[in-house]
C-alpha cells in the first residue's frame, strides 16, 4: 500500500492513536504529528488521503481493513497491553446504552453520548472499548477462523454481566 507524503498506513495508525483525546482539534493533531517525526502538511495530506481510500468504493475497504488492526495494536501499545476498560464496565455502559430512557421523553432511548459522558467516556475512546470487546465476546460461527480473538468464558461472563445489569435498569428481581 502506498504511502501518502511519506506517511505509511503504519506511522498513520500510530498517529491517530496517539491523537485519540484532540476531539479533531487540527492544531494538536499537528502538533503530535510534528512530535512524531511528520510534519504539519504531510499529516493533513495524509489524514485527507487515508481518509479517501477509507470511503473510496473502488478500494472496497482493502485500506480500512488493513488500517484497523494497525490502529488496535497501536492502541495495545499506548495502553501497555491492558484493557481500554474492564469487561463488567463495558457490559454495564453497553446495557445502559441500550436500555436507559430518555428522561425528557420516556419513549426514546437515551442518546448514547449522554451515558457515555456520564461514565467519562467520549465517542472516540468509547471506540477503542468496542474494537477491544466485541471481537472477543461476539461470536459469529459462520466465520471461525476470522475471530481469532473470541473468548467463550469471555463471552459468556459478558451475556451474565448484561443481563444482570438490564434487569438492574429494568429493575427486575430474579
Amino acid at each position: 500500500m502506498d504511502a501518502i507524503n511519506g506517511v505509511s498506513l503504519e506511522k498513520y495508525a500510530e498517529l491517530c492513536a496517539l491523537m485519540a483525546d484532540t476531539a479533531g482539534d487540527e492544531s494538536k493533531e499537528i502538533a503530535i504529528a510534528e512530535a512524531n517525526g511528520v510534519s504539519g502538511d504531510d499529516w493533513k495530506a495524509a489524514k485527507t488521503g487515508y481518509t479517501a481510500r477509507f470511503s473510496d468504493p473502488a478500494d472496497m475497504g482493502k485500506t480500512a481493513l488493513a488500517f484497523m488492526p494497525l490502529l488496535q495494536a497501536a492502541q495495545s501499545k499506548l495502553r501497555g497491553g491492558k484493557e481500554p476498560i474492564s469487561l463488567e464496565d463495558y457490559a454495564r455502559i453497553k446495557a445502559q446504552m441500550a436500555l436507559r430512557k430518555d428522561p425528557a421523553d420516556p419513549n426514546k432511548q437515551i442518546d448514547y453520548n449522554v451515558v457515555l459522558a456520564e461514565n467519562g467516556w467520549d465517542h472516540q475512546r468509547w471506540l477503542e472499548c468496542e474494537s477491544y470487546w466485541t471481537p472477543v465476546v461476539v461470536n459469529d460461527p459462520t466465520k471461525p477462523t476470522l475471530q481469532p480473538r473470541f473468548d467463550e468464558a469471555q463471552s459468556m461472563k459478558f451475556k451474565q454481566l448484561i443481563q444482570d445489569e438490564s434487569d438492574k435498569i429494568l429493575g427486575i428481581v430474579r
